[in-house]
């Protein structure tokens, strides 16, 4: 359970936390101060490492004051259920499209099975928990968050899923950029991630120029970890002229192979390799049969 600083924050930090039983694949963020708050959750079974992670920052359970999913996914916020119940006095803040998601059971059910189907196995997450609506605040975009003497903005970023907001913490020039500026893993590098039933890519390349005006100096990936200190613009610009070029690449694929998913990942492994990559191609085949193209 390693815990990092976040390079020139001294009071953030990543926690590394596993998934589908990788290591180095999730990254939740802890802001430390006098209201620390948890940004994500990644998925319910590896809450363990986050208590671990607040523990070695000598933080209480009971101090917690935020809880923050980006986004509904459950390996952004399979956990936020689980910390609630151990962060008894936490506020979870979520999108406005996301909060039904963790706080009503029957579309947390909902959710959990689609993704079962999705990834193909049962519970790959871990059993999420649903959360009491009265300990959940709503934020969109154009709010702010006060962390202490921090004051994070709030961005819609739709594209990845339409429940998804970014932060970015303006003292630092810090965006915790959730899956809206893609996955960034050491050994392959910068990747999309667009799953189904909702990725979007109009939608996508609309958020990154929203990501854009705000001028971050560093990403905080959820895969995975900090991205070049000072290379935020470049980043979210590499991922503009990334997408369509990827989606592009999907339709071309599709008129070989139809609508073979696992013929189409493995077509394009080589360039685009990563543990998710299956996922990805029919989130993109998705947004083709929706659109039309």
């Amino acid at each position: 359970m390693p815990v990092e600083s976040v390079p020139g924050r001294p009071s953030m930090y990543a926690v590394e936390t596993p998934m589908l039983g990788m290591a180095g694949t999730c990254s939740v963020y802890v802001i430390d101060g006098p209201e620390p708050a948890i940004i994500d959750t990644g998925p319910a079974d590896a809450v363990e490492e986050i208590i671990a992670g607040l523990e070695t920052l000598d933080i209480d359970h009971d101090a917690v004051e935020y809880i923050v999913p980006t986004h509904a996914h459950l390996d952004h916020a399979g956990g936020a259920g689980h910390l609630a119940a151990t962060c008894p006095n936490a506020t979870v803040v979520c999108h406005p499209t996301a909060v039904d998601y963790l706080t009503d059971e029957a579309k947390l059910t909902h959710l959990t099975k689609s993704v079962e189907r999705a990834i193909g196995m049962d519970s790959p997450y871990g059993e999420p928990r649903r959360i009491d609506r009265d300990r959940v605040r709503v934020l969109g975009g154009g709010d702010t968050l006060t962390i202490g003497e921090r004051t994070l903005d709030v961005i819609d970023a739709p594209g990845h899923a339409p429940h998804q907001f970014c932060l970015f913490d303006r003292p630092s020039a810090a965006l915790f950029s959730a899956d809206a500026a893609g996955m960034n893993f050491p050994d392959s590098g910068h990747r999309p991630t667009t799953p189904p039933p909702n990725f979007d890519l109009e939608a996508a390349l609309e958020s990154i120029d929203r990501l854009l005006e705000f001028e971050p100096e560093t990403l905080l990936y959820a895969h995975v970890g900090a991205g070049e200190d000072g290379g935020a613009t470049q980043e979210l610009r590499r991922y503009k002229e990334m997408l369509p070029g990827y989606v592009d690449t999907v339709a071309s694929l599709r008129d070989e192979h139809g609508e073979d998913v696992a013929a189409i990942a493995a077509a394009m492994n080589d360039q685009w390799g990563h543990w998710s990559l299956q996922t990805d191609v029919a989130g993109v085949l998705h947004y083709l049969s929706e659109t039309g193209e």
